[in-house]
């Protein structure tokens, strides 16, 4: 997360607190009942589909016998393993699907936006974990009055304003990730839709529907993109005294409308890893001193894994090293540690685990100096080869 970010995510933590949230029902809590099949947003007394596109609505089934038969039970369903991030329900849509198939969000706030007040709009995004795809941006609409569309395809006659996934959600599957944007009211809207319009670029995330489980999500074909959503809150934004150019990231500013792709964008093709060389990780992060893996690294090791799943006798050695700052005994203990680090990553992620083997040096295997700031740099690094049994 950029520094820009934080500055906001914090001026918003002070500002709100106290403030009223206009959506009604932020956790998706107030239903007529607990559904236990896909399309069910319609039990919810606050959230609608716009379109035909039929919305999921997940909550955690009370009912003992019901369970093994719910399809979108909390936490375990047929998209995934997702606990609610607070209450016992949430969300789910289809960012993108088969042809131009989207699926949406909408609700009533409890006060219409008034004219030139600004407005944070904070919402919970994860990518569920059978999702074969991961899209770039999530888009926002604040309406005057609800819509209704008579088809089940991509909305392309709104202004949303597009939040991008890349760098904060990725293709992470784990956690509930925060998305947050500034809204300065026109006056009048009292509708918020949520949804995916205008796509650029589609990501394969390598992963796949479990056997044995039922799931609409296509196990064959990367076609689908699917999104839980939870914790959706607008509260009116005040601004702190102080310079504001550098906290209003304007890539979030209200847009003008744009031409949508009249094409279908085809997953980025993943270039294939090649074997027997010794690599090094580009985009591997860790907290400083720590073995903690940072979201940004993800992307990276996915490919790895995509590439390793579908070929059980190809296998993988991980090397971690380290400068040769402080105790060499930490040193060699942190560098096993990161190595090990990634090694479970791609276990998680469905790469056989006697295929994955790990291993620290500590300083001991320098390839730059480390005399200077950027050859420590160079030297602290995890590499890996691929090899075939």
């Amino acid at each position: 997360m950029n520094f820009i970010r934080i500055c906001a995510l914090i001026l918003i933590c002070c500002q709100y607190t106290l403030a009223q949230n206009l959506v009604a029902d932020s956790s998706f809590e107030k239903n007529k009942f607990i559904p236990i099949d896909y399309s069910a947003i319609g039990a919810s007394y606050s959230w609608s589909s716009p379109s035909r596109g039929t919305t999921d609505l997940f909550c955690k089934c009370t009912n003992k016998k019901l369970i093994k038969q719910s399809m979108v039970n909390v936490p375990n369903n047929s998209m995934g393993n997702q606990e609610a991030r607070s209450g016992n329900c949430y969300a789910g849509i289809f960012a993108c699907s088969h042809g131009y198939y989207r699926e949406y969000l909408q609700t009533t706030l409890d006060q219409s936006l008034q004219g030139g007040k600004e407005y944070i709009l904070s919402m919970y995004v994860s990518l569920s974990d059978y999702s074969r795809l991961a899209v770039d941006k999530i888009g926002v609409c604040f309406l005057n009055k609800n819509v209704k569309y008579e088809h089940s395809e991509a909305i392309t006659d709104l202004r949303p304003i597009y939040i991008p996934l890349e760098e904060e959600v990725g293709m992470e599957t784990n956690e509930w990730h925060q998305l947050t944007v500034i809204y300065k009211a026109k006056g009048g809207e009292n509708t918020l839709l949520i949804g995916s319009f205008n796509l650029k670029r589609l990501w394969q995330t390598g992963n796949t529907v479990p056997y044995g489980i039922s799931s609409p999500i296509n196990k064959t074909i990367e076609r689908d993109a699917y999104y839980y959503f939870d914790d959706v809150s607008i509260f009116e934004y005040k601004r702190e005294v102080i310079d504001t150019a550098e906290v209003f990231n304007p890539y979030f500013a209200n847009q003008q409308p744009e031409v949508p792709d009249t094409e279908f964008v085809e997953p980025v093709t993943i270039e294939k890893v090649p074997s027997n060389v010794v690599m090094t990780f580009k985009n591997l992060l860790f907290q400083t001193g720590e073995a903690i893996l940072s979201p940004l690294s993800y992307p990276e090791l996915d490919i790895i894994a995509y590439n390793m799943k579908p070929d059980p006798n190809k296998y993988i050695e991980i090397y971690g090293h380290t400068d040769n700052v402080g105790e060499e005994a930490k040193n060699l203990e942190l560098s096993i540690k990161r190595a090990a680090a990634v090694a479970n990553y791609l276990k998680a992620k469905g790469v056989i685990a006697t295929n994955v083997t790990s291993n620290g040096y500590g300083s001991t295997r320098p390839i730059e100096t480390n005399e200077t700031a950027e050859g420590r740099k160079q030297n602290r690094r995890v590499e890996f080869i691929l090899k075939k049994r």
